[in-house]
């Protein structure tokens, strides 16, 4: 059961200008199941359910328990041509200090690209005082990212997935995860600890990955999810860098030993920027060092890749 909250604020909306969140996310396969590759759908609980809720945009909550920050938003995009007997993808879109799900939703734009039946849903982060950093709405990365560690937002994202799946048609081999800034932190360390559920992750404009390096003992990723990792080659947020572009490689680094990549790459003909993909990964690697304009914010192309990305698997 979902409780539909009502938003009494406006919230500070992100410069990109926003689009109606009911959109046609794409219509039932008739050519009798499987995608491209003919891997056939993985339907959840919730197929031959009707949906409670109207399509389009709406603030719900979830139930995370007390290890998961008890109840808890997220904003929620359902398309309006929802089939509950065809099962969707699902992408989660994180979003960076201090924003909420509704404003994200917006700025990262990615309903209007897809041509795939998909859900969107996107999680708000909770208020908190993070030592020697301050109060921020912001996410906790897992047990070594002090001081932004802990597993209540880990815990919090799967009571969303097992929501989605209970009430809605979720195809659960295609699960998919991103987001800008804090939020493209969280985007990566959910591909990590969660990448047993999760298809595919692609942070855009994250922080250097101090939340894959142990504080105490080893630690190894669950499943083996694909990463594509964005970064702007002219970030003017992470100013400490030791040179333009060091966080998305390190990002890129960690992802390319934990996937068992060899040495080679294949540059990507993508406008975007300078892009490669590794080779002989067990899960698709790939790094982009997006163009100076965009600086910190997202590129002009993320939406229209990512989705396509996504509906390849």
């Amino acid at each position: 059961m979902w409780l539909l909250l009502l938003s009494c604020t406006d919230p500070e909306k992100p410069a990109k200008d926003s689009e109606d969140t009911i959109v046609d996310s794409g219509t039932p396969d008739d050519s009798g199941g499987g995608d491209s590759n003919g891997v056939l759908p993985q339907s959840s609980a919730g197929c031959g359910k009707a949906s409670s809720l109207r399509p389009g945009g709406v603030q719900v909550e979830v139930e995370a328990g007390a290890d998961g920050g008890g109840r808890r938003g997220f904003y929620l995009s359902l398309p309006k041509n929802y089939d509950p007997e065809t099962p969707h993808r699902l992408v989660l879109g994180y979003p960076g200090t201090n924003w909420v799900g509704e404003q994200i939703q917006p700025y990262l734009d990615l309903e209007k690209h897809t041509n795939e039946p998909t859900i969107f849903a996107y999680p708000d982060p909770l208020w908190r005082d993070f030592d020697g950093w301050g109060n921020y709405g912001g996410w906790l990365l897992g047990p070594h990212a002090a001081p932004a560690d802990g597993m209540e937002d880990l815990v919090y994202t799967e009571a969303i997935l097992d929501q989605l799946e209970a009430d809605y048609c979720i195809d659960t081999d295609r699960i998919f995860v991103t987001g800008h800034s804090w939020g493209g932190d969280m985007a990566a360390v959910v591909a990590c600890f969660l990448g047993d559920r999760i298809r595919a992750g692609l942070p855009v404009a994250a922080n250097e990955p101090y939340w894959f390096r142990p504080s105490q003992g080893d630690f190894s990723c669950k499943g083996k999810a694909a990463v594509w990792t964005f970064f702007g080659i002219a970030d003017d947020h992470f100013t400490w860098q030791d040179y333009p572009g060091q966080f998305g490689e390190e990002q890129d680094n960690f992802w390319a030993d934990e996937h068992g990549c060899n040495e080679t790459v294949e540059d990507l003909d993508l406008a975007v920027g300078s892009c490669i993909e590794h080779q002989g990964c067990s899960a698709e690697t790939r790094l982009c060092l997006y163009g100076p304009e965009s600086k910190h914010q997202v590129p002009d192309d993320y939406a229209a890749l990512s989705i396509a990305w996504f509906e390849g698997f």
